[in-house]
C-alpha cells in the first residue's frame, strides 16, 4: 500500500495526540540557606590554572551582613562567592543538581533570586568596567554538570553560559551587581530581587536530573563579593509537541508547499 506524504503527516499527527504527558505540569522550588546550604557547592573559570590565591577565590555559608524578614520567614545565613578578578571575565557561580524530573523532558525554567550586594549605584567606571553594572548576573541549568575544565593553561566552563553581557545556551543574564540602597555611596549591604519573565528552555538527563547553577560574569577588574539568600525556581513541562516543533520547525515549515500535495 502506498501512502501520499500527507497522508503521512496526517498518520503522525494521530499517534502523536495518543503521546503520554501531563498538560500544564509545573514544579516550584524553594531554597533558603538559614539553616542549611542544601548540597549548593561553589566554584569558579574564566582564570588561569593555578591563580586561585592570586584571585583570592572564595565561597561558603555564613551570616547575612543584613537579615531579612519576610511575613513568616527570617533568612539569617546565606551562600557567598568572592573573588578579585585579574582577568576581567572571572566567572564564580554555585551549582546544585536537582532530581525528581521527568527523564529526557524540556522545561521551560525561572528564576526569582534574592541576593544581598554591596556596590554603589552611580559608579559608571572602575578597574576595566563597573563594580556594579559590569558585574553580570547568570542563572542557569544544564544535564551535564557544570564545571571549569583547563584549556591552554586556562580554565574555562565546559557548558555555553555566554560571555559577561551576553547570554547563553545554558545560562541567561537575569541583572547585575548594582546595589539597589537608597544612598548610592554607602558600601553598605543591600538586599536586591533578581527574575526574569522569559524562561530558559533546558532538557532533563534520563535520569530526571537537572544542574542548576547561578552567580556573576565580571567585566570589573577588582574585588566583588556577595551573597546569595533566596533561590526560588519554576519549571513548567513543556508538551512533547512543542518539543517536536521546536526541534523541527524548520524541516516541517521550510520545505515548498508541494511536499504536501
Amino acid at each position: 500500500m502506498k501512502y501520499s506524504h500527507r497522508s503521512i503527516i496526517i498518520i503522525f499527527f494521530f499517534l502523536l495526540s495518543f503521546a503520554p504527558f501531563i498538560d500544564g505540569h509545573e514544579i516550584q522550588k524553594e531554597f533558603t540557606f538559614s539553616n542549611s546550604d542544601h548540597g549548593w557547592v561553589g566554584e569558579f573559570a574564566d582564570y588561569p590554572v593555578g591563580g586561585e590565591n592570586f584571585f583570592e577565590l572564595g565561597w561558603g555559608w555564613e551570616n547575612l551582613p543584613i537579615a531579612i524578614e519576610f511575613p513568616g520567614e527570617n533568612l539569617t545565613k546565606g551562600l557567598f562567592l568572592s573573588g578579585n578578578n585579574h582577568s576581567d571575565d572571572l566567572f564564580m557561580f554555585i551549582k546544585h543538581q536537582m532530581d525528581g524530573l521527568r527523564p529526557n523532558t524540556f522545561y521551560d525554567l525561572t528564576y526569582s533570586i534574592l541576593i544581598e550586594c554591596n556596590t554603589p549605584s552611580g559608579i559608571s567606571i572602575g578597574i576595566g568596567g563597573s563594580p556594579g553594572k559590569n558585574v553580570y548576573f547568570k542563572a542557569g541549568a544544564s544535564n551535564t554538570e557544570p564545571k571549569k575544565i583547563a584549556v591552554n593553561d586556562y580554565y574555562l566552563l565546559n557548558i555555553d553560559k555566554g560571555n559577561q553581557s551576553h547570554s547563553g545556551k545554558s545560562a541567561l543574564v537575569i541583572g547585575d551587581l548594582e546595589s539597589p540602597a537608597p544612598d548610592p555611596y554607602d558600601l553598605v549591604y543591600f538586599p536586591k530581587q533578581l527574575s526574569h519573565e522569559i524562561p530558559l528552555r533546558v532538557q532533563s538527563d534520563p535520569q530526571g536530573r537537572l544542574w542548576l547553577f547561578l552567580g556573576t560574569d565580571s567585566g570589573f577588574e577588582g574585588t566583588t563579593k556577595f551573597y546569595i539568600a533566596k533561590v526560588s525556581l519554576h519549571l513548567n513541562e513543556v508538551e512533547p509537541f512543542v518539543n517536536f516543533m521546536s526541534a523541527n520547525e524548520k524541516s516541517l515549515h521550510g520545505c515548498p508547499s508541494s511536499r504536501y500535495k
